[in-house]
């Protein structure tokens, strides 16, 4: 499900309970603009995925006139400046008063592409560094702005930050995902929306957030990274404990302390990811399904799957063919 809506002070609310929920406010340049805007609804779907304990809400905004809004508002929001690579941002003096309040107020905030010059127009004069695009060199040099010679700048104050091209702007949002919530789950986010080449871990997301709830502790990484590659014949529990060279007992004890979960219980969660991908994503009969995620029959993975999921093998199966099932989105 996709966290996002356009227009002003639209936000949906969060779906899941006892989390903290964080905005993203993206700023259009040109209303055209709104397909590429896509690409950052669907980074922070993704993180909605593999994070716990936040829930990312996309509010893309078309150019608008108007007060800022109040600084209650922009406490722990961030304003994305969605420009291009073919023009500059237009910005008469309403514009310039209404973007630097926003500027101002918001926790952070990131111009994109052309939007990069608003740092002067809008008279962030103390933003004197930007990855700034060829296109705009010679304009950026005339209002004083210099270039950092990089796709991508990090501000040093943490606030304003800048990216030459869209796609710089994923890597970009990346590297703030590493400030929040530390850089495994930065470099899982990375593999998982194709940034870079995925880890074997980075496949389950189940797996992400324990590795994530457990501040990637290396132990519970590698019996993780175990019970992974053996999901078609599980380990025994021994098995497993031999290869963190570590007891049976120290091995449970660790695990549960570490992710608040039990170790066999984790095994068989991951299973059924697994299974649940392959009726969603595969034509492979159910039987073959249930051989290779441990099951000794396609009845006894469909007990599991209905306990777990609290839906059938087949639910799952058809919506390959019958779209989304409505209002399901499977938690662990």
């Amino acid at each position: 499900m996709k966290h996002y809506v356009l227009g002003n002070d639209q936000a949906r609310p969060a779906t899941r309970a006892f989390e903290r929920t964080r905005y993203i406010d993206v700023f259009l340049n040109d209303p055209k603009a709104k397909a590429s805007a896509e690409m950052i609804v669907e980074f922070f779907d993704a993180l909605n995925d593999l994070v716990e304990d936040h829930i990312y809400v996309v509010n893309v905004r078309c150019p608008e006139t108007g007060s800022a809004g109040a600084p209650l508002y922009w406490a722990g929001r961030t304003a994305i400046f969605w420009g291009d690579i073919q023009k500059t941002w237009p910005c008469d003096s309403t514009d310039k008063a209404r973007i630097s309040q926003i500027l101002n107020l918001a926790s952070r905030s990131i111009l994109v592409g052309g939007a990069v010059l608003l740092l002067a127009q809008a008279g962030r004069t103390a933003e004197t560094t930007a990855a700034i695009h060829p296109n705009f060199a010679a304009a950026a040099r005339e209002i004083g702005l210099s270039d950092c010679h990089r796709n991508t700048h990090w501000s040093p104050d943490n606030r304003t930050h800048s990216a030459a091209t869209k796609l710089s702007a994923l890597r970009l949002l990346a590297d703030c995902v590493a400030l929040d919530h530390g850089e495994h789950l930065a470099d899982t986010l990375r593999g998982y929306i194709g940034l870079t080449e995925p880890e074997r871990s980075c496949s389950s997301q189940l797996a992400a957030r324990l590795i994530q709830r457990s501040g990637a502790d290396p132990m519970v990484r590698q019996v993780i990274e175990a019970m992974l590659n053996n999901v078609e014949d599980p380990l025994k529990i021994s098995d497993l404990s031999q290869t963190v060279g570590a007891s049976t007992r120290q091995l449970q004890r660790r695990f549960l302390g570490k992710t608040g979960v039990k170790l066999l219980i984790t095994y068989r969660e991951l299973r059924l990811e697994r299974a649940h991908s392959l009726l969603q994503h595969t034509n492979m009969p159910q039987s073959e399904i249930a051989t290779a995620t441990g099951f000794s029959s396609a009845a006894a993975l469909g007990r599991a799957f209905r306990a777990q999921y609290n839906l059938t093998t087949a639910d799952v199966r058809n919506q390959r063919f019958a779209g989304e099932l409505s209002g399901h989105r499977h938690t662990h």
